[in-house]
């Protein structure tokens, strides 16, 4: 089967041929038809990523949305055929950039019946991690949100599954994207080169940070006191936990994790029209590196998928 591979940390991908995976005992095996670029694929292959992944060599990749294959000794949720999708094995590695792989059978659900291979393949990291900030900054209707990164794969989630809580939200992103985030729930737009802008939309009940740095720790005084921010991005705030304590807020530190419940809502709300994924590129796999430079160079709105030929599926 073909994969997209670093044989050293920092290499560029290559496309290599590699042996198809067997389903080990609670396992199943899928058909990858499409999986997603998330910004931790080019951390880990540059040697930046979880302890837990770093082995090489590395095939990046943890979205996935295939047809199972075959099963493992064991398994009764899925059978051969099914349609699903999942975030598999985060934060151990997974490779998902890959026209195969396998994955513990509770890691998948079933596709939403409404979204292309594309769609769903793009959605579990973004939107997992989107649904459990809002948690962790507990979120609830009539509270005002601050997304930043509100553009981005998580952002602009985030922001549809805030409005669907009944929060005010208030997106963080460049003027070009506005519109299209009011189309997607949002109440209002600041442009985030603005710090006087960020400043006039004044305080707020929680905090989204998807950007980190000096920008995300300006944040932590947009948060009315006894709030919470959540940020996905804390390494890059070394001082988060004084931070959030010397203003009187709590602050949360979070790393998504494979939610089979939560996906399986998460595909609900994409049946019923209340959750969508706006994807900005679509690359076959041998162009995995070009569609990761789309998201390193932030050129566009949302998600890029990696999606597989089906011809190649056919010769093999």
């Amino acid at each position: 089967m073909m994969a997209a591979q670093h044989v050293e940390w920092g290499s560029p991908l290559q496309i290599v041929q590699v042996d198809r995976p067997e389903p080990m005992a609670g396992e199943v095996r899928i058909r990858v038809r499409a999986t997603s670029v998330n910004p931790i694929d080019m951390h880990t292959g540059r040697n930046a990523g979880y302890e837990q992944s770093m082995r090489l060599p590395f095939i990046p990749g943890w979205d996935v949305a295939g047809v199972v294959d075959a099963v493992g000794y064991g398994v009764t949720r899925h059978a051969v055929g099914d349609r699903v999708f999942g975030l598999a094995w985060f934060p151990y590695p997974a490779g998902t950039y890959a026209e195969y792989m396998t994955v513990p059978a509770h890691h998948v659900v079933a596709m939403p019946a409404s979204a292309s291979f594309a769609e769903a393949g793009c959605m579990p990291m973004s939107a997992l991690t989107a649904g459990q900030m809002l948690d962790a900054a507990h979120v609830e209707p009539g509270g005002r949100v601050l997304v930043s990164g509100a553009s981005g794969g998580v952002g602009h989630l985030a922001v549809q599954l805030a409005a669907d809580r009944g929060a005010e939200v208030v997106a963080l992103a460049r003027p070009s994207h506005h519109a299209t985030l009011l189309g997607l729930g949002a109440h209002s737009c600041v442009d985030y080169n603005e710090p006087e802008q960020i400043a006039s939309a004044g305080r707020f009940d929680a905090v989204i940070d998807l950007v980190g740095g000096e920008f995300g720790r300006s944040l932590f005084d947009r948060v009315t006191r006894g709030g919470s921010i959540a940020l996905a991005t804390a390494w890059s705030i070394p001082t988060y936990t004084a931070d959030g304590a010397d203003r009187g807020i709590r602050v949360a530190s979070c790393l998504v994790e494979p939610d089979p419940q939560g996906l399986s809502r998460i595909a609900s709300r994409i049946d019923a029209g209340r959750l969508r994924v706006v994807i900005g590129g679509e690359y076959g796999l041998t162009r995995a590196a070009e569609a990761q430079r789309w998201v390193s160079d932030r050129r566009g709105f949302g998600k890029v998928a990696i999606v597989m030929d089906t011809e190649e599926f056919e010769r093999d």
